[in-house]
């Protein structure tokens, strides 16, 4: 008896180690996104208030992947991408008018790893920084 209780405990520790690392990935790549979307929507609002000098530009040359937020030629932040995880874009930089509408075009930005899927979508006309979150995740 005390044998099959060490095994079913030993079983349930391993299980538990296994969903707190696949939780974990998806906390890191929530939070990645998540802080993609404010900077997006950070480098907007100071864009539409006449300040075209500070953008988003992507640095996906070096082993540590990760985005760049700049301002009047300083670089104000670096996040990097989660271990593993991979970003598809439409736009190398993100810059907006002074009305709040991109510069080029609208875009979606994918951000995954494995089964964990987020997307952050720019709108073409209104440049509204949209996160899919909740219901609508896939």
């Amino acid at each position: 008896m005390v044998e099959l209780v060490v095994c079913i405990s030993i079983m349930i520790l391993v299980s538990t180690l296994y969903f707190f690392y696949d939780n974990l990935d998806k906390y890191y790549i929530n939070s990645f996104t998540k802080q993609l979307a404010v900077d997006i929507r950070y480098v907007r609002r100071v864009n539409m208030l006449g300040d075209l000098s500070t953008y988003i530009y992507y640095d996906l040359n070096n082993e540590n992947k990760s985005y760049i937020l700049k301002s009047k030629g300083e670089i104000k932040k670096e996040v990097s991408l989660p271990n593993e995880t991979k970003i598809e874009y439409g736009e190398s930089k993100i810059i907006f008018r002074t009305d709040g509408s991109p510069d080029r075009r609208g875009q979606t930005i994918r951000v995954y790893k494995g089964n964990i899927k987020k997307e952050i979508t720019i709108v073409p006309i209104s440049g509204r920084v949209l996160l899919k979150e909740g219901k609508y995740e896939t």
